[in-house]
C-alpha cells in the first residue's frame, strides 16, 4: 500500500501532486501521508537496498 518515488526534490513533488490529482478524480477527498528520507550524499537508494538484500540471501 506504499509507494517509493526517489529523485530530485522538484521532480518528486511533481509526482506526488500527479498521483493526487489522479486519485481525487471523482472524489471530494483525498488523504495522502508523506514521508521523506533526504540523505546529502546519497543517490539511487533503492537500487543499492535491493542489492544489499540480494548479498544477504546470496543470490
Amino acid at each position: 500500500m506504499f509507494t517509493t518515488v526517489e529523485g530530485e526534490w522538484d521532480e518528486v513533488m511533481a509526482v506526488v501532486k500527479r498521483a493526487v490529482d489522479a486519485a481525487g478524480q471523482g472524489a471530494g477527498r483525498v488523504s495522502m501521508t508523506l514521508k521523506a528520507d533526504i540523505r546529502e550524499g546519497v543517490s539511487d537508494g533503492m537500487h543499492s537496498k535491493v542489492e544489499a538484500v540480494e548479498r544477504e540471501l546470496g543470490s
